[in-house]
């Protein structure tokens, strides 16, 4: 092999970009000198880098972050884990930026419904492994990237082969199970693993190093449920794009030390209300949110729909989720009926008809309370009345002053001509809400998933956890 020095410095060139001036390496010239020196395309570019040149692919990085970090872009190893609709769009933005080698474990083929959002799959590729995919999309962008593509699913006990050696691990997983034992091999290997979810028009990120707090302070204790925010909400093509370009950063963050990896920070992308925002995680979250808890009461929520829709049984089965986590809930029944649960003829009506400002029934096992109050000065002492809760769920109200989650059942629910003001989410028969009026803006919720529903509400509304 010859010395590739005095070839580098005869094959670049002068390039001028923004005001400065770079010694640029173009792409032919490198291939044709690996092919010449016999040398691999990254060698090439690797004695490139070394010496200062800048192999031209990477001349836009450059500026970011300086030929020392698309060294380390070069020399680093990342495995991403899941090559869908995260991760195929991951591998690509690290296949351009240079990562020096990837690492590709997906033990799933494309199917139809992977068409509308997973970058590497089309119409040809049905039934191929997404692994292929995503290994014949590198070596078509970069051939100075090595691929290693493993077709299996992580399992605890593959985990540490599949992992070793990597300098980041990136989850694009999508069900729980799977993504703590992710978590768990990257923190017995000590690599940095970022973290990324999706679900309709949200998304998450999330850094986590090997002494971070991790995915149990964003799900629960490991095995309480199966699924977390990418349960079949819907996923639109434009929100694993957002996310992955998020956990391609992060990536990108990590190993060329530009900028701040969003270490303890959950990143929380509400793209159907234009929002993006970062909550604190660890011991600060924790401050943070005893503040908040300490400036106001908990938040209310009103669950509206026509009557027959399911309202009850929702919230049965929702305070049943939140108080398993440690939430502690409070429920309000909003009702058009004059004497709704105080009947004409009981001591606590005639005492009220008395002119009592207020009746309370106490009992060995319960006490009610009644007050003389119309429901838009009840509403205001809600917060007072239910101090020590984190959330309060009311059920109706549809005009009340408070944000409302709809409840839609198809063949039962009336139109939504207009919509409810104030509407955070839908729940229940999903396409008939958004057939009947509901803008596809906010996010839906099928029957069965309750427990994400609840995870909506703790993140929109802050609730600590802990």
């Amino acid at each position: 092999m010859t010395d590739l020095s005095v070839d580098l410095a005869a094959a670049s060139q002068r390039v001028q970009v923004g005001g400065r001036e770079f010694c640029v390496l173009p792409q032919a010239a490198a291939e044709k000198l690996a092919k010449g020196s016999q040398r691999s395309r990254r060698e090439v570019e690797r004695a490139a880098l070394t010496a200062g040149i800048i192999p031209g692919r990477y001349l836009r990085n450059v500026g970011t972050v300086g030929i020392s970090g698309q060294l380390r872009l070069l020399n680093a190893t990342v495995a991403v884990v899941g090559c869908g609709g995260l991760g195929g769009l991951v591998v690509e933005l690290l296949a351009r930026m240079g990562v020096g080698t990837l690492v590709l474990v997906d033990g799933d083929v494309f199917e139809d419904n992977n068409l509308n959002r997973q970058l590497l799959c089309t119409e040809a590729d049905l039934g191929k492994p997404k692994v292929m995919a995503a290994y014949e999309r590198v070596l078509a962008i970069n051939a100075a990237v090595e691929v290693r593509c493993h077709e299996t699913r992580l399992t605890k006990e593959n985990a540490a082969f599949l992992l070793g050696g990597a300098d980041v691990v990136v989850d694009a997983l999508d069900n729980l199970p799977s993504r703590f034992v992710l978590e768990r091999a990257a923190r017995r290997l000590q690599i940095p693993l970022v973290h990324g979810a999706i679900a309709g028009f949200l998304g998450q990120v999330l850094t986590i190093y090997p002494d971070d707090p991790g995915l149990a302070e964003l799900y629960g204790p490991e095995g309480s449920r199966e699924r977390g925010v990418e349960v079949e909400t819907g996923n639109p093509a434009a929100t694993p794009a957002l996310v992955a370009a998020y956990q391609a950063q992060e990536v990108v963050k990590i190993l060329t030390g530009a900028g701040e990896p969003l270490r303890r920070r959950l990143l929380y992308i509400d793209s159907a209300g234009g929002e993006v925002y970062t909550l604190n995680l660890g011991e600060r979250g924790k401050e943070e949110q005893k503040a908040a808890g300490t400036r106001q009461g908990p938040a209310v929520v009103s669950f509206v729909g026509t009557s027959g829709s399911g309202k009850t049984t929702l919230l049965v089965e929702l305070i049943t989720a939140l108080t398993r986590r440690g939430l502690k809930v409070a429920a309000v029944k909003h009702s058009h009926e004059e004497n709704a649960g105080d009947a004409p003829g009981k001591d606590t009506q005639r005492l009220k008809q008395a002119g009592a400002e207020g009746v309370a029934l106490l009992t060995p096992a319960r006490t009610a309370l009644f007050y003389s109050l119309a429901d838009e000065e009840a509403g205001a002492r809600l917060t007072d009345w239910f101090p020590g809760v984190d959330l309060i769920l009311v059920e109706g109200w549809k005009h009340g002053p408070f944000p409302r989650v709809v409840v839609f059942r198809a063949g039962v629910s009336e139109p939504l001509s207009p919509p409810p003001p104030d509407t955070i989410a839908v729940v229940g028969d999903v396409a008939a809400a958004r057939a009947a009026g509901l803008s596809a803006d906010r996010p839906g919720f099928g029957w069965e998933d309750v427990e994400e529903l609840g995870e909506f509400l703790v993140r929109t509304f802050q609730v600590n956890t802990e």
